[in-house]
Parts: structure tokens; sequence; C-alpha cells
């Protein structure tokens, strides 16, 4: 009898026609936890995007063996409840390091050009003239500080070290010194050292605790006037309240945000209201080439386990040799 996969919420093709090679999948008809827990009485599998998968939905699936993640992060995910219950957490890190990396790139280049005031002056405004008065900088030369050198953040250095030729700084608790320096990539001991060298700052740390509102009121008066905060990381390492009193205040030049918190951000969010801030809604990894790797690898995985062969991308290695059977 062929296993049963519940796909939470739609994901590429690819992932799909993948599990449907070997497993049947279905739909969930409604991705909230507590509904959630209604479908999966059956499921021999959970596939997830960003829906929470609770100890409540784990519980509520006695044949439950896999949940697989379709991205790099198991925030949404109860680890520890599925690890003793027996559970395999499977997910697709590195899927979407290109596309982060090339969106950081894109909102580093958009405000130092000021392409979207431009563009308003010309297509709201008819103001050609506009050309003269809009201000523009170069990153060549600049230095670009990192805060966090894991997959994302070194894809970063290496695009704005070698293709825009900045000094790229960078500070990771474990950071490796002697690889970030085969980059060309200078470490720093803190991220105070980030703040007051660099003229652009981007952020690829985790959203764990000790990280919460990592960049406030005090982190942002060390930056220069001039310099942007770029965060495609994950939304609560910024205050963003004291980044629109920074922002408002002109005590940094512009911000380029992926993430909020909470998401969805709301419609009023003062944010939204500065020309000096430019706002993408959480698709930074939303490219075709990423969402096929995150929803394909995700789906590998699964099979995988069901399979009874030891997963490629484990995030609990430690519970294979109790895993539910």
């Amino acid at each position: 009898m062929r296993k049963k996969v519940v796909v939470v919420q739609k994901v590429h093709q690819a992932g799909l026609d993948l599990l449907a090679q070997e497993a049947e999948w279905v739909l969930a008809q409604d991705p909230a936890p507590e509904k959630l827990a209604q479908e999966v009485g059956d499921a021999d599998a959970i596939l997830v995007r960003t829906t929470p998968i609770t100890r409540q939905v784990l519980e509520a699936a006695p044949k439950l063996k896999v949940v697989g993640r379709h991205g790099v992060g198991v925030d949404n995910i109860d680890v520890k409840a599925a690890t003793e219950l027996g559970i395999a957490v499977v997910y697709a890190p590195g899927s979407n390091t290109l596309a982060v990396a090339e969106h950081t790139v894109m909102l580093m280049l958009a405000l130092a050009k000021n392409v979207f005031v431009a563009d308003r002056e010309l297509r709201e405004k008819h103001n050609f003239a506009a050309r003269f008065t809009v201000p523009s900088a170069e990153l060549n030369g600049k230095t670009l500080g990192l805060i966090g050198f894991g997959k994302i953040g070194q894809a970063v250095a290496k695009r704005c070290a070698l293709g825009l030729e900045m000094r790229v700084i960078a500070y990771d608790p474990y950071l490796n010194e002697e690889a970030a320096r085969a980059m060309n990539v200078t470490p720093v001991a803190s991220v105070d050292e980030v703040l007051e060298q660099a003229d652009v700052v981007s952020l690829h740390a985790p959203a764990i605790a000790e990280n919460y509102h990592l960049i406030g009121a005090e982190q942002l008066a060390k930056m220069r006037p001039h310099a942007i905060l770029i965060n495609t990381a994950r939304g609560p390492l910024v205050d963003e309240k004291t980044l629109y009193e920074a922002l408002k205040a002109g005590k940094i030049a512009g911000a380029g945000l992926d993430v909020f918190d909470p998401e969805p951000p709301a419609a009023a969010n003062p944010l939204f209201s500065l020309p000096n801030v430019i706002v993408t809604p959480h698709m930074a990894a939303h490219t075709e080439e990423s969402l096929r790797r995150m929803a394909s690898w995700a789906a590998e995985g699964i099979l995988q386990v069901l399979r009874g062969d030891f997963p490629t991308r484990i995030y609990n290695p430690e519970v294979w040799d109790r895993r539910r059977r």
C-alpha cells in the first residue's frame, strides 16, 4: 500500500511529481494547525512550508514518520516534540542560498543608486531633471559588513568582493577565520565592529532567542550616517520601531527589508511611509530555481525516510535509531 503524504501548502510541481512516483500525496484543506491536526490522522509524512507543525499536530498523527520542511530553517516545526515521538525532520539547506544572496545584492544596489526614488520622480512626476538631484553612490571600494557568515552570508561576500570589489568584513561566533580569509573576507570580533566600520550592513544570522532585536537603538547609533541596513534573514533580528526612528531622523541612510516582525506586516507599518526604505514580501528565496530545489529536496528527504534510507538532509539525526518504522 502506498504511503500517504499530506502537503500542507502547495509547492513546486517538481516536488509533487517526485512524491507521486512512490507515494500518494493530498493537499490539506486548511493549513491552520488546529485544522491540520484533524487531517493528518492517517498520514505517513507531512510536507510543510510555513504553517506551524505543533506538538498537537504531531501527536494527532500516530503513523507519522517524517516531516519535510520546504526551506532551509525549521523554526515552524516543534523539532523537540518530533524527536521525542520518533519522527524524522528533513529539510532543504542550501536550496535558496543563491536566490537570497542575489536579492540581498539587489537591495544594496537599489538603495545605493536610489532607483525607486528616481523611478517615482520620473514615472509619477514626469521630473526628468531628477537626474541632477537624486543622489547616487558607488559600492566599489565601500565596506560591506556581514553579521552571520553561513552559506548565504558567504555567497553575498563572494558576489560583493569579486563582482563589486567591496571590502568585506564579517562577524559570526562560529566563523572559520581561515575560510573567511581565503574568500578575501576580514573577520572581526563583534557586531559593534561591523556596525562601526561598514557602509552596508547585511544580516544573515538565525532567529534564535539571543538574536532577538540584535539591531536596536544602541546598535543603530553605532552605524555611519550614510550606511544602509539590509535584512533578508529574519524579521525579529531588527527592532522595527527604532529602525524607523533612525531612518526618519537621518541617523542611517536607508534600509532594504525582505522580512518583518510580525509577518505579514501591518498595512500601517510606518517603515512603508519612508522613501529611503525598500520592502519586499519575504520573497528573496522565491525564484523559480530555488522553489524547485526546495520542493524537490524536501520531497526527496521524505521518500528516503519512507523507504528506510538514512536521509541526505536530516535536521534531527539523533532520532534515526529510534524512529517510527
